[in-house]
Formats: C-alpha cells, sequence, structure tokens
C-alpha cells in the first residue's frame, strides 16, 4: 500500500499564487497525498481559490484561522493531516512533477528521515532566473550555528517522516523569517539522518513580498534562534559560542549595511562581532 504524503500550505493573501503552486501539487507523479492549506486570516480571495479547487479534488482540504503567523499555520497543518510523511509547501512556489515520487524513494532507499533537494529561482510571473541553490548530503548542525549555507532550509523543499515531529516538536511559533532554520537545526540536534537530492525539484519564488528581505525580522528571528541555542547548551565551548555569535553579526552588519541601506546598524553589528572573536572580522577584511 503506498504511504500518504501530507503537503501542508501556510497561505496569508496568497491569491496571486497560490492557484499555480495547487496545480503543481495535483500534476504529481505520485497521487497518494492530501493537501491541506491553512488560510492565515487571509483578506483577498485565497480561500475562495482553494475551496473550488477542493469542490473537484477530495484530497484537498482547507483549514481557516484568524492571522496566528505562518509557523502556528504550519502547526495546525500538523494537527489536522494523516499522512505517514510531510512536506511543507509555501504558497507561491511550485512543486516540480517527479517531486514527491523521487524524495519518497530517496526516503526509503537510504533510510533517511528526512530529504531536501536543489531548486530552481523564478521571478513573481514563473520566470526562471537563470539561477540554481543547491546543498550537501550530510549537513551537521555545526553548519547551521556556523552559517555557512551550504544547505537549504526552506520547507517547500524538504520530505519529512512525520514521526520526527513527535521528537522535535513542530514549528517555534515565535519565529516566522528563521522558523524552517530553526527547525532544521533541531532536527540534527536529535541525531535524525538527512538526506540530499541534487536534482532540481521544486521552484523558489523570488518577488517583493517575501520575508527574507525583511532585515528588521531577519535581525530579530536570528538573535532569538541563537539565543536558544545557547539555552540548550547546543555550542560546545564557550569559545566557539563566541565564534557563532561573531559570525552570526557579521552576518546581520553585511545585511543592513548592504540590503538594509542602513550603514549606521550595520557597523554597530560590524563592532559587535569584532569584540566577539575578532577574527571573523579581521578574516574577511584581509580575504577581499
Amino acid at each position: 500500500m503506498q504511504k500518504l504524503i501530507s503537503i501542508i500550505i501556510p497561505a496569508y493573501n496568497a491569491g496571486q499564487f497560490i492557484s499555480e503552486t495547487i496545480k503543481s501539487v495535483v500534476k504529481q507523479s505520485y497521487t497518494n497525498w492530501e493537501l491541506i492549506v491553512i488560510d492565515d486570516g487571509s483578506h483577498d480571495n485565497t480561500s475562495d481559490i482553494v475551496q473550488k479547487y477542493a469542490k473537484n479534488d477530495s484530497r484537498i482540504h482547507i483549514f481557516k484561522q484568524t492571522n496566528s503567523g505562518v509557523s502556528i499555520a504550519r502547526n495546525k497543518g500538523l494537527e489536522n493531516c494523516n499522512g505517514d510523511h510531510v512536506c511543507f509547501l509555501d504558497a507561491d512556489d511550485l512543486l516540480e512533477t517527479e517531486n514527491l515520487e523521487a524524495k519518497l524513494h530517496a526516503l526509503e532507499k537510504n533510510e533517511w528521515d528526512a530529504v531536501y533537494s536543489a531548486c530552481e529561482l523564478i521571478d513573481k510571473d514563473s520566470r526562471p532566473l537563470d539561477r540554481e541553490l543547491g546543498g550537501q548530503l550530510n549537513p551537521t548542525l555545526n553548519d547551521i550555528l556556523e552559517l555557512k549555507g551550504n544547505y537549504i532550509t526552506a520547507p517547500s523543499g524538504f520530505l519529512y517522516k512525520r514521526a520526527i515531529f513527535k521528537v522535535t516538536g513542530g514549528y517555534d511559533p515565535e519565529l516566522s523569517n528563521n522558523a524552517d532554520q530553526e527547525l532544521f537545526a533541531r532536527i540534527l540536534y536529535k541525531n535524525f539522518k538527512i538526506g540530499y537530492i541534487p536534482s532540481t525539484l521544486w521552484k523558489y519564488r523570488i518577488h517583493a513580498s517575501n520575508m527574507s528581505g525583511n532585515i528588521k525580522l531577519l535581525e530579530k528571528d536570528s538573535i532569538y534562534m541563537f539565543n536558544k541555542f545557547k539555552q540548550l547548551n547546543v555550542f560546545k565551548t564557550k569559545k566557539y559560542e563566541k565564534k557563532c555569535y561573531a559570525k552570526l553579526y557579521y552576518m546581520l552588519g553585511g545585511s543592513w549595511w548592504k540590503q538594509g541601506n542602513n550603514r549606521l546598524r550595520g557597523g554597530l553589528f560590524f563592532i559587535r562581532s569584532f569584540f566577539s572573536y575578532p577574527s571573523i572580522i579581521l578574516n574577511n577584511l584581509f580575504n577581499k
């Protein structure tokens, strides 16, 4: 008997993109799936679009909640799903036709607990941006702590065994921008095996409303996440902790300096990075 895959879409004012996203699910070569859309208090036609598809396909379901944020919406999807495996799909991203089939096969063949894949970047009109994002096999917790960027944590790229969430819990409701990264770290912290498929099995949409472009939110979530790691005693030594925080401050400094157009705030984070672990700043200066 084929295993059921639950696909969970958190949606807030996603009317512009969600129809195309649902179509990418309906076209999957693997057909034993259920689609659960959590309407997070949308004010547009998101709900009407989803209900139209639900009337024609009994595998599609919609749940509504007052606007509570993406993490709570994903957790509500977890509470209402029935699958053996779970995929969190953002309302503006797209799955390639063989996505679920290829990932489920990889999970079962390699005895992984979760698997992610490379992706193609597209614009708001679904046009390719001639750029792909990839990762690596067997990412480690230290990769996350050191912000190496040799992995993809975006929810749309993953297929999980549902049993993972009985051990790790779901998404942290305090997080939005970094919620996927923090969950990824918790999964690694519990020693689950995460595999990687180099094929581009999904499409990540870049547009003005992406949370990743919000530097203020990035700052809040990143510092919260690292402080949470600190409380869990994830850092192996005090020196290593300072090094990781310095890398975090350096990243935030660069984000404010370039994308955020706030050199004063960026400079303050560069100073914090220097006093946390001076060689992080010095190495970046001399390696340019």
